[in-house]
């Protein structure tokens, strides 16, 4: 089983103490599920399972919503993830299915991560702050051209 590492601070009294637990990874992308399914934040980001049976929490689907004032206003994006063995400590992998020209997406389709989260990625952060992420960079564009046609798949 995949676990990742989680720092709690317990205040006692005057002593503060730092304790560090473990969550198996399904149970953090059980969560990451259910956050998608009640459709946590203002609607322009979705997420959920490929398939309902995928046991192995690893087959992602999700939806962007273009971001308002810039090319990829209310078009409608495709994305797949693969929540990976070694998920959350190594970053999901992102692809668009819709076509999309933009500086962080290969011409496959593939995300570059690196470019939509600065920090790095982090065993605390989800598939929303990923997807989050991308939203961001998509609104940021600058000198992006014209846009494949609605519908148009990699």
């Amino acid at each position: 089983k995949q676990w990742y590492q989680r720092r709690v601070a317990i205040t006692a009294g005057r002593h503060r103490m730092t304790e560090n637990y473990s969550v198996p990874r399904n149970f953090k992308l059980l969560q990451e599920l259910e956050d998608g399914e009640k459709g946590v934040g203002d609607g322009s980001l979705s997420w959920g399972l490929e398939k309902d049976d995928d046991m192995s929490l690893t087959h992602w689907n999700a939806t962007i919503i273009g971001p308002p004032r810039c090319p990829f206003e209310n078009r409608i994006y495709q994305l797949h993830i693969e929540a990976g063995p070694d998920y959350p400590s190594t970053a999901p992998k992102i692809r668009f299915r819709t076509r999309i020209i933009v500086n962080f997406v290969t011409s496959s389709g593939q995300v570059d991560l690196k470019t939509v989260l600065p920090r790095g990625w982090n065993s605390k952060m989800t598939i929303k702050d990923a997807l989050k992420g991308i939203w961001t960079h998509m609104q940021k564009a600058k000198g992006v051209g014209h846009q494949p046609n609605d519908g148009v798949m990699f």
